[in-house]
């Protein structure tokens, strides 16, 4: 039997959910369910589910377009841009560089 492996995020650019409740709410005014969003976003309904439940807080960039597209909010209202830590750049590569004269 193999061991299970488990599925790693890719690298590069997340977006993270600002607020549950918020989702919820544009959720309830455009008299959307959780399955409807979720073929409308081109995911599952389990996900949106975790995402109201705040078990998860980020998607891909193509996700959260969609759902505030079909939620006809602004786009920002409800995702914020994260970066993957893998992407992100190091502390001495931040630092600046020290001149010698």
């Amino acid at each position: 039997m193999k061991p299970a492996t488990r599925r790693r995020r890719s690298k590069g650019r997340w977006m993270r959910l600002r607020d549950t409740r918020l989702l919820a709410d544009y959720m309830a005014a455009s008299d959307f369910s959780q399955a409807r969003l979720a073929r409308y976003a081109g995911c599952s309904r389990q996900f949106i589910h975790l995402l109201l439940k705040g078990e998860r807080q980020t998607c891909t960039v193509e996700v959260a377009k969609r759902i505030e597209e079909g939620l006809r909010v602004l786009p920002g209202t409800l995702f914020a841009a994260s970066m993957s830590t893998e992407t992100r750049p190091t502390v001495a590569a931040r630092r600046p560089v020290a001149r010698t004269a």
